[in-house]
């Protein structure tokens, strides 16, 4: 399965547990996470979407064409 990752910058406060669980998928540029992907097939991508305090990470399915 493919995930696609959001990042909502408005929420982010750049705790940084996002990158330190997935860093192949996110990273910290300026005290806001950014992504390195836009999808991907891992799931740690739940993982780092759990640990955002703020909530900034969503994850959704992408379905098959």
């Amino acid at each position: 399965m493919t995930y696609r990752i959001v990042i909502d910058r408005s929420l982010c406060s750049g705790f940084g547990s996002c990158a330190e669980l997935a860093p192949e998928l996110f990273k910290l540029e300026g005290g806001i996470a950014e992504l390195r992907v836009g999808e991907s097939d891992d799931e740690a991508v739940f993982d780092a979407a759990d640990s955002c305090p703020m909530g900034a990470i969503s994850v959704e399915l992408v379905e098959a064409a």
